[in-house]
């Protein structure tokens, strides 16, 4: 067995990173990788839109630094696997890795992030963007989620080690259950996934469906801390217009296993993100054999090229077209969603993926 450490967060609170180490967690053991896990989440809080350090995520990063310094002292671990969204945890992982250096134990550095970190490196002071570099290159492998991301670095940090690998996702169907959503009120049903807020393009996707008649929106997700006050204002009254009109269903967070059932009672998934670096809930929709209509950010288009709808982001008329041309076409939907599911299968299954971890550490081990 491959001993790794695996330097992530677990649920709560939930989010994309949190369901990639459930995910992993699970499937480590059929690839022969004994996982010992250094949870770095924080308390249970809500979604923000704005990435800045907090004081209770100190706790949980010194509790984790500390059973990672006695595994490397004790010569416990092979492998030390970092999940990261840099930022203003970039200092955090700096430390991880030069305790990994001095250990001689290699190291994967995984950014769970995608075209923010370009805009945010590239907008730094010259100082601070040497620094990051120079985290990024103490790492053995760099694992991104995009093509976007990895071309980007290869550009920016020539002879920098990097390996593209998706998330993993679930290919088998939910277990059978009662049914998740309300009644709808309307012949088609478009749903959405994830933190209600305006980086997730929210606003324009009520929009759309707005002006759509016989569609209705599902919302499933918590709300979240928007950066742009007016932004969110404008996102607010979006959803009021569309709740007057009794075409909104808002149902909160639910657990990971009913939001797979509930991408079987919905027509169509949309996610009109303007940031994102893979988004497992497009995963999910895509294993679940939904159409889907995304923006081509980070690494959505990686997966849903040719397999699904890609619009401009933050371009209402262009997302209501598409959504209006799957309303009225129903052997549209499902041929986007059948080939949306064997594209999904074929590159981001579990074992797919964990296969290409376990290759990535055995050959960092040599």
């Amino acid at each position: 067995m491959l001993r790794v450490a695996l330097w992530a967060p677990l649920p709560p609170p939930m989010g994309g990173v949190g369901r990639w180490t459930q995910r992993y967690l699970a499937a480590a053991p059929a690839q022969d990788l004994a996982v010992t896990l250094l949870n770095i989440a924080p308390p249970l809080s809500g979604f923000s839109e704005k990435s800045a350090f907090r004081l209770d995520r100190l706790r949980p990063a010194l509790t984790a630094l500390g059973q990672l310094t006695q595994l490397l002292a004790r010569r416990q671990v092979d492998v030390v696997h970092v999940t990261t969204t840099l930022f203003w945890a970039t200092p955090r992982e700096a430390i991880v890795l030069t305790l990994c250096q001095l250990a001689r134990v290699p190291t994967v550095l995984h950014i769970h992030s995608g075209n923010q970190v370009i805009a945010w490196r590239d907008g730094l002071p010259p100082g601070r963007r040497a620094a990051v570099d120079a985290v990024l290159r103490r790492a053995g492998r760099v694992v991104v989620l995009s093509r976007e991301l990895e071309t980007y670095l290869t550009q920016a940090l020539p002879g920098l080690p990097l390996a593209r690998i998706a998330n993993p996702v679930e290919t088998l169907p939910p277990p059978p259950g009662p049914a998740v959503l309300p009644p709808r009120s309307q012949p088609l049903r478009v749903l959405f996934v994830g933190a209600v807020t305006p980086q997730k393009g929210v606003a324009e996707l009520a929009a759309a469906v707005l002006a759509l008649p016989d569609v209705e929106l599902v919302l499933i997700g918590g709300a979240g801390e928007a950066q742009d006050r007016q932004a969110d204002a404008q996102m607010q009254a979006a959803l009021k217009t569309l709740r007057g009109a009794g075409r909104l269903v808002q149902v909160g967070e639910l657990p990971p296993e009913a939001v797979l059932r509930a991408y079987r009672e919905a027509d169509v998934f949309c996610l009109p993100s303007h940031r994102e670096g893979l988004p497992n809930v497009l995963l999910e929709a895509m294993a679940a054999g939904l159409s889907c209509v995304a923006t081509p950010v980070g690494g959505i288009p990686d997966v849903l090229a040719g397999a699904g709808v890609l619009v401009p982001v933050a371009d209402v008329p262009a997302l209501t077209v598409a959504l209006q041309a799957l309303a009225h076409d129903g052997h549209a939907r499902a041929r986007w969603g059948e080939q949306a599911r064997v594209r999904v299968q074929a590159t981001c299954g579990t074992e797919v993926v964990m296969a290409a971890y376990g290759g990535l550490y055995r050959g960092l081990l040599g």
